[in-house]
């Protein structure tokens, strides 16, 4: 079930299987000798070079552009590929927002000689978004079967919550307003048509840190980071993942008229250094001495000076883990 490192070039063509059951050689018999023409879609991205995957223990499928939401190389095999003794056309694409749903349409067309499924799928982008989105996001597929020549219909109703994402600054999910672009194909780089259709949805507001603080898993952007877990039980932390400084960006934090004081919940040893807008250091906390362990946190304070809207930045330094930063009046 995992992609394999293959050169295709010297290949006809190539039949991928896997987790077979008792049937599996009777299945793939039949599909060898064209008895049924394969109908199979790959759910992973299969990379042409080694050169393209990421760190093993590298989760930020955002920051490294992983997965097929996010890769922007050219893959060998790309997500939701698949081929068939048939030949697909598509065409008739249309959409209408409302009714807390998008309704898609289209219709696929048997172009070949033989029976066979086709596997369409429906995927999403939105066109300006506000943080980074996926290139693209699988919304829903259909499996059909057609004779040579025959055309089928598709609907498809989606939800609006399909095209939310998740909002770091409001800690929810979200549907952001403004145009989003609906593509229609046999994968998800095989796109055969597209159209746009604009969503209402809930505006960008600034962080309301004098509410909630800021939870230092729940940043725009990092360099050098890892998310760590806060306690044994549940929770999220972030620490440098080397020797070097690490970074957090957060964007857009309302200060409102003026904050005072900044305080942080940290473990270990090491400092955290707050600036705005890539400015100097306001504040520099550190524990006068190291905890006595990764989850015996500690909270300092410092003094500092903001009003109205800026970027927080967070810099750490040594093994410190950081939960928390809260600011008052």
């Amino acid at each position: 079930a995992y992609p394999y490192a293959v050169d295709p070039a010297e290949l006809p063509a190539v039949l991928w299987t896997a987790h077979g059951g008792q049937a599996a050689g009777t299945a793939l018999a039949r599909v060898l000798a064209g008895d049924v023409s394969p109908a199979g879609r790959l759910p992973q991205t299969w990379y042409a070079d080694d050169a393209d995957l990421p760190g093993l223990l590298d989760y930020d499928v955002i920051g490294a552009r992983q997965t097929y939401l996010y890769f922007e190389g050219t893959p060998l095999f790309p997500f939701g590929h698949g081929l068939s003794y048939a030949s697909f056309a598509y065409g008739d694409l249309t959409a209408r927002a409302g009714d807390g749903a998008v309704r898609v349409s289209f219709s696929v067309t048997n172009t070949g000689d033989v029976t066979a499924d086709e596997v369409a799928q429906l995927y999403a982008r939105a066109v300006d978004a506000s943080v980074p989105r996926p290139r693209r996001e699988l919304l829903d597929h259909r499996r059909v079967t057609l004779v040579p020549g025959e055309t089928a219909e598709l609907d498809f109703d989606v939800p609006l919550t399909a095209f939310a994402f998740w909002d770091v600054a409001q800690d929810r999910w979200r549907v952001e307003p403004g145009a989003y672009e609906l593509l229609a194909g046999a994968s998800s780089e095989d796109v055969r048509l597209r159209t746009t259709v604009t969503l209402d949805g809930e505006p960008t507001l600034p962080r309301a840190v004098l509410a909630t603080g800021l939870a230092a898993a729940g940043f725009d952007e990092q360099r050098g980071i890892a998310i760590v877990d806060r306690t044994k039980v549940s929770g999220d932390a972030v620490t440098p993942a080397g020797p070097e400084p690490g970074e957090l960006v957060y964007h857009a934090c309302d200060f409102g008229r003026g904050v005072r004081e900044v305080t942080v919940e940290v473990a270990g040893e090491g400092t955290v250094e707050l600036s705005l807008d890539g400015g100097p250091a306001l504040a520099v906390l550190s524990p006068a001495a190291p905890t006595s362990g990764p989850y015996d946190y500690v909270s300092l304070s410092a003094s500092i000076a903001a009003a109205g809207v800026h970027d927080v930045r967070l810099k750490l330094r040594g093994p410190l883990r950081l939960a928390h930063a809260g600011f008052s009046g």
